[in-house]
């Protein structure tokens, strides 16, 4: 009795553990840390931007808005947006992240927001992931359009401590 008990509870572990390992299999990922991104030409000429080890912050006590651009390059149906930062205050106005999913006809330079992640939306106070769904799901179409991130750092308390570290997509399910 207590062999077959053995081996009963052996089979259900190794379906339990195939099971998990499927579901892991079946997840993609696609991230950019914030160090390889470019700010763009406003935030280059005020000049109050850093990069700290991987991420980007504020320079010392300044104040205002950091716009980076930041590479896509993947296909398929991302269902969320993973937003790595620091968010000193949480929900509160002093300082925010917000990764912008955009996409552009090629031979246009007409920009689309296909999803937005905001640090704002959590009360997390410091380092950690936002995760955003992305509503309604869309399909990456690499043979006709562009994608990229639009991330904003924004800081009006130069007390508060934000930076962004990166963003990423993650697909669970079957595409569309």
């Amino acid at each position: 009795m207590t062999t077959r008990h053995v081996v009963t509870s052996f089979a259900l572990a190794l379906c339990s553990l195939t099971a998990v390992l499927a579901r892991t299999d079946s997840v993609q990922a696609t991230e950019v840390i914030g160090g390889t991104c470019v700010p763009d030409s406003t935030t280059v000429r005020e000049g109050f931007y850093e990069t700290r080890g991987f991420g980007v912050g504020f320079r010392g006590n300044n104040a205002g808005t950091i716009r980076l651009l930041c590479p896509f390059v993947d296909t398929g149906t991302p269902d969320i947006i993973t937003l790595s930062i620091i968010d000193q205050d949480g929900m509160e106005a002093g300082a925010r992240v917000r990764a912008h999913f955009r996409r552009a006809k090629i031979g246009t330079n007409v920009a689309i927001t296909i999803a937005t992640c905001d640090s704002n939306t959590s009360n997390i106070n410091g380092p950690h992931t936002q995760i955003c769904e992305i509503q309604p799901r869309y399909k990456i179409r690499p043979i006709d359009e562009w994608y990229w991130w639009d991330v904003v750092i924004e800081r009006t308390n130069p007390r508060v401590n934000v930076e962004f570290l990166g963003v990423g997509v993650r697909y669970f399910g079957p595409t569309l």
